[in-house]
């Protein structure tokens, strides 16, 4: 998921661009193409029929949202993102400049476990949100 700030640079205006989408039931070497071209691109993509229930996605952006709108304190808790946990990196080498955050995960769910414990409000639903994409 990907959110824009709140908070505006400099005074500037955020530009809208159209992602690009990629059907996940199509050919897969095309599919591979068109996820590498997008990288190349864009750096983002979206994705459709990728199997995943439109309640759990919807869970899971609350729990981005709730955990993002953390002040940088509380973000920190997650741990730093050397392989897991809370990142946030200044960005920009050709004019466009910002922040990006970022949370990355381990697939274990030992460790999730112990590090909902520090991103979300409530712990429990967390690993029940985050279960799903685990077992994709």
């Amino acid at each position: 998921m990907v959110v824009a700030s709140p908070t505006q640079i400099h005074g500037e205006k955020l530009l809208a661009i159209e992602l690009p989408v990629i059907d996940l039931s199509g050919e897969r070497s095309m599919v591979s193409n068109l996820i590498v071209k997008a990288c190349e691109e864009y750096g983002f993509f979206k994705v459709k029929n990728h199997g995943v229930p439109h309640d759990i996605i919807a869970r899971m952006e609350n729990e981005s949202s709730n955990f993002f709108a953390k002040t940088f304190d509380e973000k920190q808790k997650a741990g730093l993102a050397n392989s897991f946990g809370y990142g946030c990196k200044n960005i920009g080498f050709n004019g466009d400049t910002g922040e990006v955050e970022y949370l990355l995960f381990n697939t274990n769910p030992l460790s999730i476990a112990e590090r909902s414990k520090t991103i979300s409000n409530d712990p429990t639903e967390f690993r029940q949100v985050l279960t799903p994409f685990i077992l994709l």
